[in-house]
């Protein structure tokens, strides 16, 4: 917020200053727009860098399996939350995450629904929670709100399609993950799942790995550490 308030700040500024050295508004008014898009890009990429750090050391932490820690480290991102858009939701979102890899559902819903939409993995994981709440309805819109942001994520149509299935929507299945190859195009794990929805088997998860058993769905047979962070998209904290 507060950067792309100092960016409109300097375009307005280089536009006043222009104006005494007669200098005409058609070329004043470009400049000073370049000037403050340049500030709020600047200034934008160095909350970026500033959240990634935060982001690096709780990693950290989370390797350990020092989960507590770990969100203490992400909350000092909130800090940042007033000069750019979207910063509070990728936090919230990432907290969220792990709060549901630990089984904290009602600690990690309130996060996941407030997680910026562009963290995909974090809305999936609401609709999965939903789901199981028996709000298949409002399931169904958060992963179709989910692949709008991820919708060149192969895993994202497969669990989808996954959670369908289990509804007992074959055919629904089948239509999401047709819409996954027409833009994952050659993508031999979602074709794969495909097969077996056709076959009336079940589906085939595991072939995307800790990906997948980070959704809690299914156990692996063996876990050694902690699914991964899901990565955040540099979008989602640009405002």
């Amino acid at each position: 917020m507060l950067n792309l308030l100092m960016g409109l700040g300097v375009a307005i500024g280089v536009v006043l200053i222009l104006l005494p050295l007669k200098v005409t508004l058609w070329i004043g008014i470009p400049l000073g727009l370049a000037a403050g898009i340049a500030l709020f890009i600047w200034r934008s990429r160095q909350v970026q860098n500033q959240l990634e750090t935060i982001f690096n050391r709780a990693g950290e932490l989370m390797k350990k399996q020092q989960f507590d820690p770990a969100i203490e480290v992400m909350k000092e991102g909130y800090a940042l939350s007033r000069w750019q858009f979207m910063v509070k939701g990728s936090i919230d979102g990432q907290i969220g995450v792990v709060q549901y890899v630990r089984k904290k559902n009602e600690e990690a819903e309130p996060l996941l629904r407030t997680a910026s939409y562009q963290h995909y993995i974090a809305k999936a994981m609401l609709g999965i929670l939903q789901w199981k709440r028996g709000d298949k309805k409002q399931a169904k819109e958060t992963f179709t709100l989910a692949l709008k942001a991820g919708k060149k994520e192969s895993l994202l149509y497969a669990v989808y399609a996954w959670v369908l299935n289990e509804m007992k929507e074959r055919d629904k299945a089948i239509e999401v993950v047709n819409k996954g190859l027409a833009i994952c195009q050659g993508d031999e794990r979602l074709a794969a799942q495909r097969t077996c929805l056709q076959n009336n088997k079940p589906m085939k998860m595991k072939v995307y790995g800790e990906q997948w058993y980070q959704f809690m769905l299914e156990r692996p047979i063996i876990r050694q550490e902690p699914p991964p962070f899901a990565r955040i998209s540099k979008r989602s904290i640009r405002g």
